[in-house]
């Protein structure tokens, strides 16, 4: 039996399979991005135990029945980040696993091939790329420290600043502003200020409607040529112009057309028509107009499951870690 897994920085989707990778359970667990938890890779190890025992009870199967894992975990970005996550799944019994960063998942998931680039905004953000020759790199994924732009976080935080920045240090109400308090039923500048305390408790359930909310919100003034939400989405596109041009400099891609695959809930369930069009229409201007962008439709654990399979490992340069 095998185990595949998208651990994401809102929730987890985990895959049991059979010997011949076809799925036998299915199970959605919370967040798995340190990051966003308050005893960072410790709650990590004790979520991901948590979730694969309930998939090993309900099946009658023990740790020992697992032949290998696979896994790509958001926040897992460094060379630290690795050793905790390799010792998050050695801590839960599993002895053969392929512990990556998330971003790679859709490349696999939507590519026989397994190369090209992922953009994925979620939760976060980050640009991640494999070459025909298995080498990988991947770019963004730390916050205000690479300077991503495009994540759900990223865009709830900048809907706020600019309230902030109009509101309460200026003391003007434009139409960006009278949007924000009407959809956010806020009726003054206190009750703005002190809505920041629910929207940062990202685990609670009542602050991610507010965040969803918000990010509808952006991309619904997005449509109607809202200066105030331009300007952010110009910064998202040149975040990710910038990214994927980075990732493929680094790397060596062969042919004609590199494919660019567009994944996460920003951008294959929240972003407008408008919005997909800027940003393709961006991605196409760089890279000597050699990049070729497809959203993706394949959900990201299914590239676990490509990942799972040994051949596939092989060319990716990747191999299984042991304990």
């Amino acid at each position: 039996m095998y185990i595949a897994i998208d651990g994401g920085g809102t929730k987890t989707e985990y895959l049991l399979l059979d010997k011949h990778f076809q799925v036998v359970d299915h199970y959605l667990g919370g967040c798995l991005n340190h990051d966003l938890l308050g005893n960072g890779w410790a709650d990590v190890s004790l979520a991901l135990k948590a979730s694969i025992d309930v998939l090993l009870e309900r099946n009658g199967l023990t740790v020992s029945d697992i032949e290998a894992v696979a896994a790509g975990i958001s926040g897992l970005d460094t060379a630290r980040d690795q050793q905790q996550a390799d010792t998050c799944f050695s801590s839960a019994g599993i002895s053969r696993f392929l512990a990556i960063n998330d971003g790679y998942l859709p490349i696999a998931a939507e590519n026989p091939a397994a190369w090209g680039v992922s953009l994925n905004c979620g939760t976060g953000m980050c640009c991640a790329a494999i070459d025909s020759s298995g080498n990988r790199i991947k770019l963004a994924g730390m916050d205000e420290w690479s300077g991503d732009a495009g994540g759900g976080n990223w865009i709830v935080m900048q809907m706020y600043r600019k309230v902030y920045e109009n509101l309460i240090l200026k003391d003007v109400s434009t139409p960006f502003v009278m949007e924000y308090m009407k959809v956010m039923n806020l009726g003054s500048k206190v009750d703005f200020i002190n809505s920041w305390s629910d929207l940062k408790d990202g685990e609670n359930t009542e602050c991610k409607v507010l965040h969803r909310k918000i990010i509808r919100l952006f991309f619904e003034l997005l449509e109607r040529s809202n200066p105030e939400a331009q300007a952010l989405a110009d910064q998202m596109i040149k975040c990710a112009a910038y990214s994927i041009d980075a990732a493929v400099r680094e790397l060596h891609f062969w042919g004609e057309k590199i494919p660019v695959y567009l994944s996460g809930s920003i951008l294959t369930k929240a972003a407008s028509s408008g919005y997909l069009s800027m940003l393709k229409e961006a991605l196409s201007c760089i890279c000597q107009g050699k990049l070729e962008v497809h959203m993706c439709t394949k959900r990201p654990v299914e590239g676990a499951v490509q990942l799972m399979k040994f051949p596939v490992v092989e060319n990716f340069n990747l191999s299984y870690n042991s304990i």
